[in-house]
């Protein structure tokens, strides 16, 4: 029995031994980031050619004054500004840029985004990088973080629906095993009576 324990004991050992002598290597490729090389001017304009109708193409403080606007304003004074707007690409910046806010609902934000990103390829590359950089990017994050927490709390009230029935069912087996002792200890006695 000794004999058999102690070739056991060498076995797995041995067998020990073996795995901590390999190494374990993993060769993991870190590739450079890329870099994007955008001639920036004093001047971003946002389109090559101006479209009409379109003031302030290469007026990037006229867009960050209007941003900052939105910002300061309450969400139902920028909802009725949203439905004054129409559908040029002017319009589209400026409805983007009244949704950037925090108060915005999600789904105007999303539409909102959704616009931008159809006009990304008309824009000059300064001006979609400092676009998808500075704005898009942040309000991306913005909404995913939102679209988690959403799914999270509605996980959390199911998960807190079936805790009450649980704690529920929990009650009643309790009202029941009570009736049960009640029941037990009422025949006890009148066994010891008899």
């Amino acid at each position: 029995m000794r004999i058999s324990c102690m070739i056991l004991a060498l076995t797995m050992m041995s067998g020990c031994s073996v795995l901590s002598k390999q190494p374990i290597e993993q060769k993991i490729e870190v590739l450079p980031p890329q870099m994007i090389e955008v001639a920036v001017d004093d001047d971003i304009c946002l389109f090559i050619s101006e479209p009409e109708n379109f003031d302030y193409n290469c007026d990037m403080a006229y867009w960050l004054e209007v941003w900052l606007e939105a910002d300061a304003t309450p969400w139902i004074e920028r909802k009725a500004q949203l439905a004054a707007l129409g559908q040029s690409k002017k319009d589209k910046i400026h409805a983007y840029l009244l949704s950037l806010s925090s108060d915005t609902p999600y789904q105007d934000r999303l539409r909102a985004q959704l616009s931008i990103d159809d006009l990304m390829p008309e824009f000059t590359d300064a001006a979609a990088l400092v676009i998808e950089v500075v704005v898009s990017n942040p309000n991306k994050q913005l909404m995913e973080l939102e679209s988690a927490l959403s799914v999270l709390s509605k996980e959390n009230t199911l998960r807190g629906q079936e805790l009450q029935k649980l704690y529920a069912e929990l009650k009643a087996q309790q009202k029941k095993l009570e009736e049960l002792l009640q029941i037990e200890a009422t025949l006890m006695d009148k066994n010891r009576n008899n």
